[in-house]
């Protein structure tokens, strides 16, 4: 009778039985990590794609029950258009200011210089803070002045490369995107099956709830503030209103780093009485109603989740990853949360279960 092989499953045979299977598995990660790499400055428009996608759903169902081949278009353009809208004028106001304060140094120099003047600081609060203008002047904007247009151009370019391809991105996942879910599922194996779509359901709802809280306050933010602004008087209210939209999609944080700056000036401009009213006024129609009403019911009613840990979620992925870490942080954060859901409603069925 002859003897069994001792060594035909040990570690090294099974290598070599399985060194064809191996080596595909490698080629295949290599050729993935490398797309991801070719495909890395792209992650801003993919990231911001799939985070409109999911502010634009809500609108594509409504609109399905009217027309589903003309959903994915009009909802794109209706969640599209404002944002891009606000943000794009806003910036090019933004630049356009930035132009006029290099070309006009001597005179926001003088004027800024005279406001500090008229608050009746301290001595070493004033000396500290005239110094501080006044390198900023000699340093600062002469570097300004210098920076190579080439590179200016190319970040514009790529920042409108990845525009397009978010606005793409939103409508091919609107149009096709459930469709895509379910090939996914079709490969994953059966042994997770259970699990992988549990994860999948609290994972799509934690991120709707974050991402749609989030924008659509933003966007109630900008309007309201472009609005406030021009009804003031600001001369770049498109700038204002963009800066706006942009913090307020950070919850909590709004535009309080926004309005307090522009209170502070129009007391110096125009006295107390008009830069309280314009405070009052800011924190009233700008702030308030999206924070408290709708941020709230959208994220904590539909996500239950802590609103601290989005706070830091946000934060965090910025200060990292920029602007795609900025929506990835809060994609790992769900994707972590929606694994313990996903995990504990599997034990509560099999707790469930009649023992054998």
């Amino acid at each position: 009778m002859p003897m069994p092989d001792s060594q035909s499953n040990d570690g090294l045979s099974v290598i070599i039985k399985h060194r064809w299977k191996m080596v595909l598995a490698l080629i295949i990660f290599l050729v993935t990590a490398m797309f991801f790499y070719v495909i890395l400055p792209l992650l801003d428009g993919l990231i911001m794609g799939v985070v409109l996608a999911y502010v634009a759903r809500p609108l594509k169902h409504a609109i399905d029950r009217y027309s589903r081949k003309a959903s994915p278009y009009i909802a794109t353009s209706i969640i599209v258009v404002p944002i891009f809208l606000i943000i794009g004028l806003g910036i090019i106001e933004m630049f356009n200011d930035i132009l006029w304060a290099v070309r006009n140094q001597d005179f926001v120099v003088s004027y800024i210089l005279d406001i500090v003047e008229k608050a009746n600081l301290p001595d070493f609060i004033h000396d500290r803070i005239t110094d501080i203008i006044l390198n900023f002047a000699s340093y600062l904007l002469p570097i300004i002045k210098q920076l190579p247009f080439a590179d200016i151009a190319k970040a514009s370019a790529m920042f409108l490369i990845n525009t397009m391809l978010a606005v793409l991105l939103c409508f091919y996942l609107l149009a096709d995107g459930g469709r895509l879910v379910d090939k996914i599922l079709d490969i994953i194996p059966g042994e997770v099956e259970e699990f992988s779509r549990n994860f999948m359901g609290h994972f799509d709802a934690i991120l709707s709830a974050i991402f749609i809280g989030n924008i659509y306050s933003a966007i109630a933010v900008g309007i309201l503030s472009l609005i406030v602004f021009w009804a003031f008087g600001f001369k770049n209210a498109l700038a204002l209103s963009a800066l706006m939209l942009l913090a307020a999609i950070i919850p909590l944080v709004t535009g309080w780093l926004i309005i307090t700056p522009l209170t502070i000036q129009r007391y110096f401009e125009m006295g107390p009485t008009n830069a309280l009213f314009f405070f009052a006024v800011a924190v009233l129609v700008i702030i308030l109603p999206p924070e408290l009403l709708i941020r709230p019911y959208i994220i904590h009613t539909k996500s239950d989740l802590h609103p601290m840990l989005i706070i830091l979620a946000f934060l965090g992925g910025g200060l990292v990853g920029g602007i795609a870490g900025f929506f990835i942080a809060p994609i790992l954060l769900g994707a972590i949360v929606a694994a313990y859901r996903a995990g504990s409603s599997i034990r509560k069925i099999e707790l469930s279960k009649p023992n054998e």
